[in-house]
């Protein structure tokens, strides 16, 4: 691990103390500090008045002890002045209420007031920091998002018309492009189209560019804050801390896209670990063949609950090595004695004084120090194979009522853990990216689908590649309005089917079941399923959601047992030139079904399924490295059949021996 860190607050500890800091850091491997991102009121007290020789004083300590800076702007906390005396920077909720000082985020990112303040601090600190040689990255806010909403101001409405006068031309494109015919929604006047706010009754098509907009504005402010950087600290490492696995209010592969690392605050107890595991693989998708880093975890637990055993903490360190990480950033270094966040757990106790934490930390990054001549060499993991996540998707299900029924994101998450599970590194990338390199390609319910997408997909799949999609699939148009003709658009010769549409399985329908009186109650409908996989005969059942299938060219692998598509195809396959295509007409199948079915996905594809271990203990190849990390609380074995030799723990007789939270990193020989 190249860069191991800390995030500090000298503006909250005084400068007297950064010495007495600075040297427990050393001693415990810390090579990086990111500073600032929450101190905008101490470095700018009142308007256009600078107090920052706290922050050249503790820079200049820190690099006598050999420790770099990441330097935040401090834009997450606009201090109380600034929302005092310029109200318009503040968010406005869609009710029409406007925010008050006293959280953090509260600002509206689209104000030019806002806009305006940002520019001078950041141009100060910019002229401050290039006098001092160990800051060489730069944090823009914190964790860009709508941490507290989304603002609805009459700046941010004017700017959502501008959008889409931009994107659609006119008035009368964006009313056909939204199919606003309907409940008498056309528009006749710019004035009168506004931001969308509630799936439940607001055009899905309307909620949908609402948060595209949302997303673009976001990056925007983010891209004004990174080109001023540039500007006045040129050379200097630009980026910002993003949160995951998916986070679901920006797209993460367009902020990103402009800025020189992708990074990723990631606490390893929020999630369960496949899902951690999914974070890791977003962000290393995020920019092809570049490291990602980790700008936020925990050395102990994220709220004031029991803190992971010490062993845990190295364990979660090593896998995020073993997927691509070349930054560990611990948040924090102290414990707080006040505010928002007093109980989350430093590495140090609020006393000052360094424990059971600090003693995990240095030992674990002591230990990658250690190796940091061989381990900063090694190039990052290949996958074999890529989830495709689109943010359009996503939205789309997110502005309807019926959509989130099919509940896309775990679907994503479930397909992922499903390859976690076999030890089967996975990339999980945008539409946009390319997706040559891989032998399997799922798609998980991509209800929308463009033909310069389906293009590139078709020619994978020529060349020798398998495409699995799983769901609803390209039903809709870019607007998330149905399509007057079946799905899937753009693809019906790859599939070699036709998706007349489909049906959700929750019912009202039975005749103690309604949806209004006497009161909601709904059933839980099944469907039975039938087919085989190699030569071997199953059954099983479907809920959720079914699809409505008209087989055109292509084999019925499963059919539909019951219901209103009986005997029709449930699972269908085409043979493609080298490759083929599978569809899954179904969501939430029987577990051992859909396990079946995807193992002979994997085994047509040929993806190997090289490492048995149980679940949660992973292996990882990166060049002729073998990482293996058992996050059990239970010692375990695993088979390693290569010729290795054990740099950290213990290779007998073909088997890595591993000890609870054990790792085990091997060389191959």
């Amino acid at each position: 691990m190249k860069y191991l860190g800390c995030a500090y607050y000298p503006e909250y500890w005084g400068v007297d103390r950064v010495e007495t800091d600075a040297k427990l850091m050393k001693e415990a491997g810390i090579n990086f500090a990111r500073i600032g991102e929450f101190a905008w009121s101490r470095m700018e007290p009142q308007e256009g008045v600078f107090t920052l020789d706290w922050l050249n004083k503790s820079i200049e300590i820190l690099n006598r002890y050999g420790i770099k800076v990441l330097m935040c702007t401090p834009s997450a906390t606009p201090p109380a002045w600034l929302a005092s005396a310029y109200p318009d920077t503040v968010i406005v909720k869609a009710d029409g209420k406007r925010l008050e000082h006293g959280n953090r985020k509260h600002f509206c990112s689209t104000s030019d007031t806002y806009r305006r303040h940002c520019r001078r601090i950041i141009e100060v600190l910019c002229r401050e920091m290039k006098k001092h040689e160990n800051v060489i990255a730069w944090q823009i806010d914190n964790e860009l998002g709508p941490e507290v909403g989304w603002c609805y101001c009459e700046n941010c409405q004017s700017r959502f018309r501008a959008w889409l006068l931009e994107k659609y031309g006119s008035l009368e494109t964006l009313n056909r492009a939204w199919g606003t015919g309907f409940w008498s929604m056309d528009y006749s006047d710019w004035r009168q189209v506004r931001l969308g706010s509630d799936p439940f009754h607001h055009y899905s098509s309307r909620n949908l560019d609402s948060k595209r907009f949302f997303s673009d504005m976001m990056i925007d402010y983010g891209m004004f804050q990174a080109n001023i950087i540039r500007e006045n600290h040129p050379g200097s490492i630009v980026t910002t801390n993003g949160m995951g696995p998916i986070y679901p209010h920006i797209n993460y592969y367009q902020l990103f896209k402009d800025l020189d690392v992708a990074c990723d605050d990631l606490y390893f107890d929020i999630g369960t670990m496949d899902a951690d595991v999914a974070a890791m693989n977003v962000f290393r998708s995020i920019k092809p063949g570049k490291k990602f880093w980790i700008t936020e975890t925990g050395s102990g637990a994220l709220d004031h609950n029991k803190p992971p055993h010490k062993k845990q903490f190295r364990a979660w360190a090593w896998s995020a090595w073993a997927h691509g990480s070349e930054a560990h950033f611990i948040f924090r270094w102290r414990t707080c004695l006040s505010g928002q966040e007093q109980e989350l757990q430093g590495i140090l106790e609020h006393s000052g004084l360094p424990r059971h934490r600090y003693q995990a930390v240095k030992e674990c990054f002591n230990e990658f120090n250690d190796l940091a001549y061989e381990l900063d060499r090694v190039s990052l993991p290949k996958a074999e194979v890529a989830i495709i996540q689109d943010y359009d998707v996503l939205w789309a299900y997110d502005s309807v009522r019926v959509g989130p029924a099919v509940n896309y994101l775990p679907l994503v998450y479930q397909i992922h853990k499903k390859l976690y599970a076999r030890n089967i590194l996975t990339d999980i990338i945008d539409p946009g990216q390319d997706f040559r390199k891989y032998k399997l390609i799922i798609l998980p319910s991509m209800v929308m689908l463009d033909k310069e997408f389906a293009d590139r997909l078709r020619n994978a799949v020529y060349a020798g590649a398998t495409v699995f999609s799983i769901g609803q699939m390209g039903m809709r148009d870019k607007n998330n309005n149905y399509l007057p003709y079946p799905g899937p658009f753009e693809l019906t010769d790859l599939f070699g089917i036709k998706i007349h549409g489909g049906m959700y399985l929750d019912s009202q329908v039975g005749v103690e079941e309604a949806i209004w009186t006497p009161e909601h109650r709904h059933g839980s409908v099944t469907v039975a399923v039938k087919g085989s996989v190699a030569g071997e005969t199953l059954t099983g059942m479907a809920s959720k959601w079914i699809a409505d299938i008209e087989a055109i060219d292509c084999e019925s692998l499963f059919t539909f047992q019951d219901e209103a598509y009986q005997y029709q195809p449930a699972v269908t396959e085409k043979r493609y030139g080298k490759g083929k295509a599978i569809y899954q007409g179904f969501l939430n199948g029987t577990v051992e079904l859909e396990e079946r079915i995807f193992d002979d996905i994997l085994a047509q594809s040929n993806v190997q399924v090289k490492y048995q271990t149980p679940l949660h203990v992973e292996v990882v190849e990166r060049d002729n490295f073998i990482c293996v990390v058992n996050h059990l609380d239970r010692a375990v074995e695993v088979n390693i059949p290569s010729p290795v030799k054990a740099v950290l723990g213990t290779y007998e007789d073909g088997k890595c021996i591993l000890e609870p939270y054990g790792v085990g990193l091997l060389r191959c020989i």
